[in-house]
């Protein structure tokens, strides 16, 4: 079963996922109000059915096992076991480019322990400062977010640069991804 607030975090990152889709206005405001109105049951039957979690009455536990933690696709891209657009790491954290980004050069600092957020450690926010530095020295961005968010059990830092007022969820072209790795990577 998932807690109040793991509801209202999936709930907002779909409600994000929707905004980026290539569909009429119409399409994503009624997606959006199908997902507003699912019961935290109907919320978690939909993410069973599109394997996103898993069936929790098939595997009862109370806490999460470390079969579920190599599943979450955060601990497999720390792990190396998922390809990633990898910037830097450092003991506790790696620093890759996100394939979703809410602009370019989104960047997301991803603890190797899988974690809540409150428990995520001065080290990530270390990394992070490191590349906000790096992106606004690069990208020259109007301004900088550092902001952490919970996704699926695992908190995570996300570095947005903002060049415009809105920011917007878009997939990122492979070929800019390349780019923008050269361009931030940081070199040992």
């Amino acid at each position: 079963m998932l807690t109040d607030e793991q509801i209202k975090d999936i709930k907002h990152q779909i409600l994000k996922q929707i905004d980026s889709w290539h569909a009429s206005d119409e399409q994503k405001k009624q997606a959006k109000q199908q997902i507003e109105a699912m019961s935290s049951e109907q919320l978690e039957e939909f993410l069973q059915k599109n394997n996103l979690i898993k069936n929790q009455e098939k595997e009862p536990e109370s806490k999460i096992s470390g079969k579920e933690q190599q599943e979450c696709p955060f601990c497999l891209i720390a792990e190396n076991k998922i390809s990633s657009y990898k910037l830097d790491e450092n003991k506790e954290a790696v620093a890759v480019l996100e394939i979703n980004p809410l602009s370019s050069g989104h960047i997301i600092i991803i603890p190797k322990k899988h974690m809540q957020t409150e428990k995520i450690s001065s080290q990530a926010f270390s990394l992070a400062k490191k590349l906000a530095k790096k992106v606004k020295i690069k990208l020259k961005p109007k301004d900088i977010k550092i902001e952490t968010s919970n996704v699926l059990g695992h908190g995570i830092v996300n570095i947005i640069p903002v060049y415009y007022e809105k920011l917007e969820r878009k997939k990122a072209d492979e070929k800019e991804l390349i780019l923008l790795q050269e361009k931030l990577k940081i070199k040992p």
